[in-house]
C-alpha cells in the first residue's frame, strides 16, 4: 500500500474501505438473523435468488466462500511465519531469509493451528475468551509504544501526501485504487461469525449483533492504530525497500529487544488470528460438503465421533495452506497473490448475496421473513451501498501492485481464481449437477419467482 500511494493513500484508502464494508456488514447481519447457518452466503443466495438461478448461484457462492476462507488461513499462516522471520533477523541483522524457511514455517504453524481445532475444539471457546483478552491488551501495549516512541511526521505529510514509491502508475489516482487492497484484506471477514451460527444459542439473535459490535469495536481500534503507524513512518521511500515496513518503524523507536518483544506479541496476535479464522473455515467447508458441493462429499462431511469435529474438513483446509505456502517458494510475492484471491473471492459471494436479497427485496418483499435485525426502510439503500462496494472492490483485487509487472511481479489470483473456478466447473459437470439441489431447493411462500 505505501508503494502505490505513500502515507495519505493509505489513510484515505482505508477511510473508504472502512465506510464500505459497514455497508456490507449490515446487509450480511441481516441476511444472518433470516437464515443463521454455518454455510453463510452460499446458503442465503440459495434463500433469496430467483427459483431459475437458486441452484447454479448457491453452488457457484459456495466455492467462492470456501476458496476466500481457505486463503484467510494460508494467508494468516504466511504473515505469522514472516513475524517470525522478522524477530530472527532483528537478533541477527545478517541472517539471509530463504524463500523455503518462510515457506516451511508456514506450514508448520499451519499444523499447529490445524492441531488446536481438530483435537482441541472442545477448547476452543475457552481459547477464544482468552484471544479476545490478548487480543485488546496487545493492541494497546503496541499502540502506546509506537505512540510515544516513535518520532513523528507531520499532519500534511500524513494527509495529504501522496506519492508513488516504486509502482510507476501513469496516475496517482490509479497508484492509490491499487494501494488499497491490503486495507480490504485488513476489515474483511465480517461474516466469520456467520460460519459459527450453528453453535450458538439464539443464533437469529446472537450472530448478527456479534457480526455489528465486533466490527464497530475493531475499527475504531485499527483507525488508531494506522494513524499511529502513520505518523511513525518518517521515511516511506526506505520504508517500502524493507521487507518488514512495521518492524522497521520498532527499529528506529525502540531498542533491539523493544522492537523484538513488540514483534513477538504481533505474531502472539496474528497466530490467534490464523485459529479463529480455521475454525470458520473448515466449518463452512464441511456445511458445503453437507449439501453435497464438493468433490467426496461424504468424506469430506465425515464428523469424528470422537472429538465432535469435522475433521476431515480441517485436513484438507490444512492441505490448501500447504499448497499456497509452497507457492511462496516460487516469489515472496505470491503471498500477495494469496491476499487478492482472498479478496476477489469473498467480494464476489458478497455481491452475490447481497444482490439476491436486494432483488427479493424490491421485486417480492412479502416473502422476506420477519426478523430480529431488519434494516427495514434502509434496506434497499444499504443493500445497494454494499453491492456497489463489494464489486468496486473485486474489480481493484485482481491489480497487480506494479505498472508494468514482469513474471514475478504480477498478481497471480487471477490464475488461481480461474482454476479454481475451472475445477469446481468440472465438479458440477460429473458430480454436484445431479447431487447438488442446495440447502434452500424448495421453499414455501417462495413459489412467486
Amino acid at each position: 500500500m505505501l508503494v502505490d500511494g505513500g502515507t495519505a493513500g493509505m489513510f484515505w484508502s482505508y477511510t473508504w474501505v472502512i465506510t464500505g464494508q459497514f455497508f456490507i456488514v449490515l446487509s450480511l447481519a441481516e441476511m444472518a438473523s433470516m437464515a443463521p447457518t454455518a454455510g453463510g452466503q452460499y446458503h442465503w443466495v440459495s434463500e433469496f435468488a430467483s427459483r431459475r438461478y437458486q441452484k447454479g448461484l448457491s453452488y457457484t457462492s459456495g466455492w467462492l466462500s470456501s476458496l476466500c476462507w481457505q486463503s484467510f488461513v494460508a494467508s494468516d499462516c504466511m504473515f505469522a511465519a514472516q513475524l517470525v522471520m522478522a524477530l530472527v533477523q532483528l537478533g541477527n541483522p545478517d541472517f539471509d531469509i530463504k524463500n523455503w524457511y518462510t515457506a516451511l514455517l508456514s506450514i508448520l504453524i499451519g499444523s499447529f493451528v490445524t492441531a488446536i481445532n481438530v483435537w482441541g475444539a472442545k477448547k476452543l471457546a475457552l481459547l477464544e475468551n482468552v484471544f479476545v483478552a490478548l487480543h485488546v491488551a496487545g493492541f494497546f501495549v503496541v499502540l502506546i509504544t509506537i505512540a510515544v516512541a516513535a518520532p513523528k511526521n507531520d499532519g500534511r505529510e500524513v494527509f495529504l501526501t501522496f506519492t508513488d514509491n516504486g509502482g510507476n502508475f501513469p496516475l496517482m489516482g490509479l497508484a492509490v485504487m491499487v494501494g488499497q487492497v491490503p486495507a480490504m484484506w485488513n476489515v474483511l471477514a465480517s461474516d466469520a461469525v456467520a460460519h459459527l451460527s450453528e453453535e450458538v444459542k439464539n443464533a437469529s439473535v446472537v450472530t448478527p449483533k456479534t457480526m455489528f459490535w465486533a466490527y464497530m469495536f475493531n475499527i475504531p481500534l485499527a483507525f488508531a492504530m494506522l494513524i499511529v503507524f502513520l505518523f511513525g513512518m518518517t521515511d516511506v521511500a526506505t520504508a517500502t525497500t524493507e521487507a518488514f515496513p512495521f518492524v522497521w518503524i520498532l527499529q528506529n523507536s525502540l531498542s533491539t529487544a523493544g522492537a523484538q518483544a513488540i514483534t513477538a506479541i504481533m505474531f502472539i496476535l496474528v497466530f490467534m488470528i490464523a485459529t479463529s479464522c480455521f475454525a470458520s473455515t473448515s466449518r463452512q467447508l464441511f456445511a458445503f460438503a453437507r449439501d453435497d458441493g464438493m468433490p467426496f462429499p461424504t468424506w469430506m462431511k465425515k464428523v469424528n465421533p470422537q472429538l465432535n469435529v469435522a475433521a476431515n474438513a480441517c485436513y484438507v483446509t490444512w492441505g490448501y495452506t500447504v499448497v499456497m505456502s509452497l507457492i511462496y517458494l516460487g516469489s515472496p510475492v505470491a503471498f500477495n497473490a494469496i491476499i487478492s484471491l482472498a479478496i476477489v473471492a469473498l467480494m464476489a459471494t458478497y455481491a452475490i448475496s447481497i444482490a439476491c436479497v436486494l432483488w427479493r427485496r424490491i421485486w417480492l418483499p412479502e416473502t422476506l421473513p420477519p426478523v430480529f435485525w431488519s434494516l427495514g426502510k434502509w434496506g434497499i439503500p444499504v443493500n445497494g451501498l454494499g453491492l456497489t462496494y463489494a464489486t468496486f472492490a473485486f474489480f481493484w483485487a485482481f491489480w497487480p501492485i506494479y505498472w508494468e509487472p514482469n513474471a514475478e511481479e504480477m498478481n497471480w489470483a487471477i490464475v488461481l481464481f480461474a482454476g479454481v473456478m475451472l475445477i469446481s466447473a468440472i465438479n458440477y459437470v460429473f458430480s454436484a449437477r445431479r447431487k447438488y439441489t442446495g440447502p434452500v431447493a424448495t421453499c414455501e411462500g417462495r413459489r412467486e419467482d
